[in-house]
C-alpha cells in the first residue's frame, strides 16, 4: 500500500529520484484520497497541491474533522513566496512545503508524518475505547436500575438473560438457578435448575428441569467453581475439562452451538446464585443463524471484554435476584400471616368463615375491571398493580377488629345470650313448681280441714291450671321473641306490658334470692331489652360494640409498619361501612371522604353478606335478590352507582374463584 500520496501532478510536486521503499500513488480528488485510504491499518503522507485542495475544500475540512486526520497527513507545496497566503487560505492543512520538494525532504517529512499519524490513530482508538467503556458502564448502570426495580422473578429472570445477551452480541443464552439443599446434612443434595432459555435464531422446546449440581455439565462446573468459562468452540471444549457440552439440541434443531462464554451469578457474598450461559457471539447482531454455514461466517469467540462485562452483570443481576426473592418471600410470608390472623379471627364467629376471602376476590375483581376501562365515567380511574394489591390486603383485613369484639356478641345467634335463656327457662322452672307446690299446699289444707267440697278442690285445680298456662304462655312468647326473626305484633304487646325487674349491678342479680322469682316481674330489664329487638339479635348496646370493630380495624391496621406502596391499607379498610349519604360509620363521612377503593369493597361486602350461608339474624338470599337490594341502596344515594354497574355488567359475583369458594360453604 503507498505510504505517499500526491494530490496533483507528481512532476509539479516532486524533483529528483525517490528514496526506495516509499510507495507512491498518484490521486486527482478527495475521493480519490479517500478510497486510497479505506482500509489502512498505517497511516500516510498527502502531498497536494494547492488548487486541488482549494477545490474541495469545505469538504476536505470536513473529512479531517471527521476522522480524515487520523488517517492521513496533509501538507501542500507551494512557492517560497505564496507560503503564507496558502497557509492562510487553508488553515486545515498541516504544513506548506516548498516547491518542488527534494528526496531528502520528503523522506524527513514522511517519517514525521506517519509518527504523527501513528500517534493519533493510536490516541483515536483510546478515545473509542474511552467512549465505549463509558457508554458499556452507562448502559451496565441502566440496566443495573432496571435490574433493581423488577420485583416479578420471572421478569426478572428474563431481563438479566437478555441483557446479558444484547451488551456480548450473544443469539442465543440460558440461565440456570442455584438449588440449595435445605438441610446441612445432605451433603450434594444442592441441584441446578434449568430456569429459562433464549434464542434469536431457532425455537426453543424449553421446559424447566432440574439436574445434579457437579462439574459434568459447564453450567454447574461454573457454579462450584465460581470461575467464568469462555469457550471458542462448544464441540471442542479445553483439554482435561471435567466437563461435557451436550450436542442433543443442535441435533435436534440443526443449530450450531460454538462460541459460549459461562458466567456465575454471584450476590454480595460471594456465593453463587446461579449462570448465565452465552451461546454465539455474532459480528452482526441482527444475523440470523439459520444454518451452520452461516454460523461459521457470522459467529466470533467471546472477547475478554465481553467476560468482563458478562461478569459485572452476572453480579448485579444475582443481587436484584437475591432482592427479588427476598421480598417474594417476605410477601408469602405477610400474605401467611394475614391470611392466619383471618382464620383466627374468623375461628371466633365461624359462621362469617371465608368472607374476608370473598370480599377480598369481589373487590380485587372490580377495580381490575375499573381501571380496564376506557370510556364513561369511570374512565379516568386506573391503578398500579401495587394498588390493587393495596385493596386485596385491605378486604382481606377489613374485619380484623372483631378480635376486639367480645365473643359473645359477636356469636350471638339468639336475641337473649345462651347462659342467659339458660337461666330465664330455669326461673320459669322454678315458677312451675312453686305453682304446683302452692296448688298442692292449698289442696293439702282444704282436705285436711275437712270441709272441702269437689266443686272448691276443682276451682283451685282450674286456678292452678290457669297460672300454669300463662307461665307457659308467658315462657313460650319469650321463646318465640328470642329467636332473630321479626317479632310479631301480638308478642310485641306483652312483652310492652311486662314489668320488668331492675338490678343496679351484676352482683345485685347474682345475690337476688332464687324463690323471689317466682313473683312477677319474671324478667330483668335487660332481658325484656334484648326480646324486644324488633330485628336481629343485638341490643344497641350490643350493636354499638359490634360496629366498633371497623375503628379497631383501623387502630390495628395503623400500627403495622406499611411500605409505601400499601399505607393506604388502614384507610381504606376503615371506611368500607361508610356510605355515600352519610349514614354509615363509624364517621358517618360523606362521598367525597370515602376512597374509592372503598366504595368498591362495600359493593363486595354487602353481596357476600347478602349471599353467603345462613346467618343467626338472616336467611341467605339469591345473588338476582341482592342485587336488587344494593341498586335500592343505590337509589337511595348510599353505594356507588357507578360501581355497581360495573359491578353487574363485569359480572363480578359470577367469578369462579367466587363461586368456588360460596359453594364449599353452602
Amino acid at each position: 500500500m503507498a505510504q505517499l500520496l500526491i494530490w496533483g501532478e507528481t512532476r509539479e510536486i516532486l524533483t529528483g529520484e525517490m528514496p526506495a521503499g516509499i510507495q507512491i500513488e498518484e490521486v486527482k480528488t478527495l475521493a480519490a484520497v479517500e478510497e486510497a485510504l479505506a482500509g489502512r491499518l498505517a497511516g500516510a503522507m498527502v502531498v497536494a497541491d494547492p488548487r486541488c485542495v482549494e477545490a474541495e475544500g469545505e469538504a476536505t475540512a470536513a473529512w479531517l474533522r471527521n476522522g480524515g486526520s487520523a488517517q492521513a497527513f496533509l501538507v501542500t507545496v507551494t512557492d517560497q513566496t505564496q507560503r503564507d497566503e496558502v497557509l492562510a487560505r487553508l488553515p486545515f492543512v498541516e504544513d506548506v512545503l516548498e516547491r518542488p520538494i527534494t528526496p531528502v525532504r520528503l523522506l524527513r517529512k514522511l517519517e514525521q508524518a506517519l509518527d504523527v499519524v501513528r500517534n493519533r490513530r493510536i490516541i483515536r482508538q483510546l478515545e473509542e475505547k474511552l467512549d465505549r467503556r463509558g457508554e458499556e458502564l452507562s448502559e451496565l448502570n441502566e440496566i443495573g436500575v432496571k435490574l433493581s426495580a423488577e420485583r416479578d422473578i420471572p421478569r426478572l429472570l428474563d431481563l438479566i438473560l437478555r441483557k446479558s445477551r444484547e451488551i456480548t452480541g450473544a443469539d442465543a443464552g440460558s440461565l440456570y438457578l442455584v438449588q440449595r439443599a435445605k438441610e446441612a446434612d445432605e451433603g450434594n443434595g444442592d441441584r441446578l435448575l434449568f430456569e429459562l432459555a433464549q434464542n434469536d435464531s431457532v425455537a426453543v422446546p424449553f421446559k424447566k428441569q432440574t439436574m445434579p449440581l457437579n462439574e459434568t455439565s459447564i453450567a454447574g462446573y461454573v457454579a462450584l467453581t465460581g470461575e467464568p468459562v469462555n469457550v471458542p468452540d462448544a464441540y471442542h471444549p479445553p483439554e482435561g475439562s471435567p466437563y461435557t457440552i451436550s450436542r442433543s439440541f443442535d441435533e435436534k434443531s440443526g443449530y450450531r452451538s460454538r462460541s459460549m462464554l459461562v458466567v456465575p451469578m454471584r450476590d454480595h457474598e460471594n456465593v453463587v446464585q446461579g449462570v448465565v450461559q452465552l451461546i454465539n457471539k455474532k459480528r452482526d447482531r441482527m444475523a440470523i443463524l439459520s444454518s451452520a454455514t452461516l454460523s461459521e461466517e457470522e459467529v466470533i469467540p467471546f472477547t475478554s471484554e465481553d467476560e468482563k462485562l458478562a461478569s459485572s452483570l452476572a453480579s448485579q443481576a444475582a443481587v436484584a435476584f437475591e432482592n427479588a426473592d427476598l421480598i417474594d418471600r417476605i410477601q408469602k410470608l405477610f400474605d401467611q400471616f394475614i391470611r392466619r390472623a383471618v382464620t383466627a379471627v374468623e375461628m371466633r364467629d365461624p359462621v362469617t368463615a371465608g368472607h374476608s376471602e370473598r370480599v377480598a376476590i369481589l373487590s380485587v375483581g372490580l377495580i381490575q375491571k375499573v381501571d380496564a376501562v376506557s370510556a364513561g365515567p369511570l374512565a379516568g380511574l386506573h391503578f398500579t398493580p401495587e394498588q390493587v394489591e393495596e385493596l386485596r390486603y385491605a378486604a382481606l383485613l377489613h374485619d380484623f377488629g372483631k378480635v376486639a369484639v367480645q365473643e359473645k356478641v359477636l356469636g350471638k345467634r339468639k336475641k337473649l345470650h345462651a347462659t342467659r335463656l339458660v337461666a330465664v327457662r330455669q326461673r320459669f322452672a322454678y315458677i312451675a313448681k312453686s305453682l304446683e307446690a302452692d296448688y298442692l299446699r292449698k289442696r293439702l289444707d282444704a282436705i285436711a280441714s275437712g270441709s272441702a267440697t269437689p266443686a272448691q278442690l276443682a276451682a283451685l285445680e282450674a286456678e292452678y291450671e290457669r297460672r300454669r298456662a300463662e307461665s307457659d304462655r308467658l315462657l313460650g312468647v319469650i321463646l318465640r321473641a328470642n329467636e332473630p326473626t321479626v317479632v310479631e305484633e301480638e308478642s310485641v304487646r306483652t312483652l310492652d306490658d311486662l314489668p320488668a325487674r331492675v338490678f343496679r349491678d351484676h352482683d345485685e342479680e347474682e345475690r337476688f334470692p332464687v324463690e323471689d322469682w317466682a313473683q312477677a316481674p319474671h324478667l330483668t330489664a335487660a332481658e325484656l331489652e334484648a326480646l324486644s329487638i324488633r330485628k336481629g339479635t343485638l341490643t344497641a348496646t350490643e350493636r354499638e360494640e359490634i360496629n366498633s370493630h371497623v375503628s379497631h380495624t383501623y387502630e390495628f391496621l395503623q400500627k403495622l409498619p406499611w411500605t409505601g406502596e400499601f399505607r393506604r391499607v388502614p384507610e381504606i379498610a376503615w371506611a368500607h361501612h361508610e356510605k355515600l349519604d352519610g349514614s354509615g360509620y363509624p364517621r358517618g363521612i360523606k362521598a367525597a371522604e370515602i376512597p374509592v377503593q372503598s366504595r368498591m369493597m362495600t359493593i363486595a361486602d354487602i353481596f357476600d353478606a347478602l349471599v353467603a350461608q345462613d346467618r343467626p339474624y338472616k336467611k341467605a338470599v339469591s345473588p338476582e335478590r341482592a342485587l336488587e337490594i344494593l341498586e335500592g341502596d343505590v337509589r337511595d344515594g348510599r353505594v356507588d352507582g357507578d360501581l355497581f354497574r360495573m359491578f353487574v355488567d363485569a359480572k363480578i359475583f359470577d367469578l369462579a374463584e367466587f363461586k368456588a369458594l360460596i359453594k364449599a360453604r353452602h
